[in-house]
């Protein structure tokens, strides 16, 4: 995919917007970028190094609201016509990574861990006629209510519903619908033995 819209390899310190157009302030130098339906990233937004938005030609959306916080190395690639939301008040640690070829809708107050990563698509690989390369995706949604805390190495997988109050914990991986006020976790059953 072409590096349509930026890939900014320096700290940002801060982003200033007037109705659709920001301005991002990098090391004394300014980024503009003008867009009134496509990508639209609202102040105060607080971003880590390495922040980058990777789209193709189509008519992608990327929508983040107000008062989010982005660490270090977050990545959004998006494609075929994606539409990607995130609500206000957001929190996305180190490495985090959004995958996305339909749509992905992120509600308010959530809190993500490092390396948090979604996928709304699948490949398709039936056909053992073609290589797994060439037969494309499935492509689907991913939904995250409101007041959500995703812990780290969480992987979200398509058509996924993660309702309120959710905690998830570390190293999941979260591959059906999620109720509303609950908690899930990674039981692993570690084995100690001598050597």
């Amino acid at each position: 995919m072409n590096n349509l819209l930026f890939n900014l390899l320096r700290g940002i310190r801060k982003l200033r917007s007037t109705n659709h157009q920001f301005y991002i302030v990098v090391k004394k130098f300014y980024y503009y970028y003008i867009s009134k339906q496509r990508f639209v990233l609202k102040s105060p937004l607080i971003i880590g190094k390495r922040f980058s938005i990777n789209s193709d030609i189509s008519n992608t959306t990327v929508y983040i609201d107000q008062n989010c916080r982005i660490r270090n190395n977050f990545n959004v690639t998006i494609g075929n016509n994606g539409v990607l939301s995130v609500g206000e008040n957001c929190f996305f640690n180190n490495n985090c990574s959004i995958n996305c070829l339909g749509k992905i809708e992120i509600g308010n107050n959530n809190q993500f861990g490092e390396s948090v990563l979604f996928y709304d698509h699948n490949h398709r690989y039936l056909d053992k006629k073609k290589l797994i390369s060439d037969q494309g995706f499935n492509v689907g949604t991913i939904r995250i209510g409101n007041n959500c805390w995703i812990g780290s190495n969480v992987v979200i997988l398509q058509n996924v519903i993660i309702g309120d109050n959710v905690v998830i914990g570390a190293g999941c991986v979260i591959y059906k619908s999620i109720a509303s006020d609950t908690k899930v976790i990674n039981q692993q059953n570690l084995v100690e033995k001598n050597l």
